[in-house]
């Protein structure tokens, strides 16, 4: 008991509340540690992430050379975000062996941490100990905040990050200290290297301190060696990551080919992009209940200079969106969207300031009561769908493959990802069959269902083709003709999503 006020103390978090608010956050989280790795679209993500953390395992700790699958007959080094998660979680693997869980409980543990210094954030912007809490609720009971604080994805590492950034940086401007400018540039630092898109938080950082010392604060010599200290790092780390791209080929889309996430003029004069990224953010960050009190609280931090933070953070995190719209937009891109937690938390909890001074007894109580149960309702559906959502048919797939095809084998994966999706490059890979098998190769992109292609992947080395589409593998009759007459399907069948294809003739024959 001494030692839990002893912690309560450290962690200045004022009042029973709070703690109990993160110990049943985390509590209910519990269980979702030993889910699969599957949610709707980010299973190939999750899995690419687990590929990142296994080879570090097997392949030596080599923290500057991340590895995937897909790469062909080559190492398979890519070009990634400087990869901190994943190497905590081999770190771990080493000790307790190879399990997925472990890297689900990597995620809940920076998650934790970044509640802690959220609330310490949220009684500095708010004032009040009582919105803090709410905010804090709001925060961690997020449908967001939820899935991805027990993904096996960096996204709850770079939130933790993120959000000591805003606190560190929050502190700063209130006592001018050194010390807490620092401590914001490093935590600002990790965060880009965990996701470049982070990179934003400058932007609010520029807008808060113009606003709060005007332009005479960039003759402040700690400005520029806070900016030397949050950007280097992370500018070292992605032109190593090109480096490995330009040597290996092999990239997620961060500064190379491969991948783009800007929008289209077309988008931008549409209402088709507003629509959906307010759609989303209805749904996934504010579960449909708490939009009154977000926009009460966005009213409020608007009209004082007290709370610039909130509508500040809002307004960059919304230009954000407009820099990445072709992901942001999206349902399958719904983790661009994790940085507007932290400030839709806080306007929030400035809503119900609003509330309780605007309305009493039953009609106060019924505002705050059926925001949280119409947003626990989305949360719940989310939860039940991590809890039980089992192994999809492509990691079951990839079992079997794994069964088939010999270890040193290299394969071709078929995927119904486009390698130009109307027009613009696009991540096609789909690593969940190359994850599951621990077998290496080539990913076949939906638009590349050519015999020339099978045939310079096999002059490459590949022995085995696998698809799960019967409609790509009768996309055209050369194609199949190919595989009629080159190879043998040794798989479950095409009607059971997991075809297996082992090439039989010499190369010499298969020429087109």
């Amino acid at each position: 008991m001494v030692a839990l006020k002893n912690l309560m103390a450290r962690i200045d978090l004022q009042g029973k509340t709070p703690f109990l608010i993160i110990v049943l956050g985390a509590i209910m989280r519990v269980p979702l540690l030993f889910s699969p790795l599957t949610f709707n679209s980010d299973a190939w993500r999750q899995a690419d992430t687990a590929s990142i953390a296994h080879h570090f395992f097997v392949n030596g700790y080599k923290i500057l050379y991340p590895q995937i699958y897909w790469g062909g007959n080559g190492p398979g080094y890519v070009e990634a975000e400087f990869q901190l998660y994943t190497f905590i979680t081999s770190i771990l693997y080493f000790f307790f062996g190879e399990q997925y869980w472990l890297g689900r409980l990597v995620s809940l543990v920076f998650s934790i941490l970044a509640w802690f210094f959220f609330y310490k954030l949220a009684v500095r912007a708010l004032g009040q100990t009582r919105q803090a809490a709410w905010a804090l609720f709001f925060l961690i009971f997020s449908p967001l905040y939820l899935r991805y604080s027990v993904a096996y994805m960096p996204e709850a590492t770079v939130l933790f990050f993120y959000i000591a950034a805003l606190y560190y940086f929050s502190v700063w401007l209130n006592t001018s200290s050194r010390r807490d400018l620092i401590l914001a540039s490093a935590a600002t630092a990790l965060a880009i290297l965990v996701k470049p898109t982070s990179i934003h938080i400058g932007l609010l950082f520029a807008l808060l301190a113009l606003d709060a010392f005007g332009v005479k604060v960039l003759k402040r010599r700690e400005i520029w060696l806070a900016m030397v200290i949050a950007l280097t790092p992370g500018a070292l780390w992605y032109l190593h990551a090109r480096n490995l791209y330009l040597s290996y080929g092999n990239t997620f889309g961060l500064l190379s080919g491969g991948d783009s996430k800007f929008g289209t003029i077309d988008q931008y004069f549409g209402t088709h992009l507003y629509t959906h990224l307010v759609g989303l953010d209805w749904k996934w960050v504010l579960g449909y209940g708490y939009i009154l009190l977000f926009l009460a609280g966005l009213v409020m931090a608007w009209r004082s200079k007290s709370f610039r933070l909130v509508v500040l953070g809002v307004f960059v995190v919304g230009i954000y969106y407009l820099i990445v719209p072709r992901y942001a937009h999206e349902d399958w891109g719904i983790q661009y969207h994790v940085y507007m937690i932290p400030y839709a938390a806080l306007a929030v909890g400035l809503g119900v300031v609003w509330v309780t001074g605007s309305f009493k007894g039953f009609v106060r109580t019924g505002i705050l009561l059926s925001s949280v149960i119409v947003s626990f309702g989305v949360t719940a559906t989310v939860y039940r769908q991590i809890l039980l959502t089992g192994e999809g048919s492509l990691a079951q797939c990839g079992t079997v493959v794994k069964e088939v095809v010999p270890a040193d084998a290299r394969i071709i994966v078929s995927t119904t990802s486009y390698a130009l999706d109307n027009g613009i490059p696009n991540n096609y890979q789909e690593p969940q069959i190359f994850f599951y098998s621990q077998r290496y190769g080539w990913s076949l992109p939906a638009d590349w269902h050519t015999v020339e292609k099978l045939v310079e992947y096999r002059n490459d080395g590949a022995s085995f083709f696998v698809v799960y589409s019967e409609r790509l593998l009768n996309s055209s009759p050369a194609f199949t003709e190919y595989l009629d007459n080159n190879s043998i399907q040794v798989g479950p069948g095409i009607e059971r999503g997991c075809a297996i294809f082992a090439f039989v003739q010499p190369m010499e024959q298969t020429q087109p």
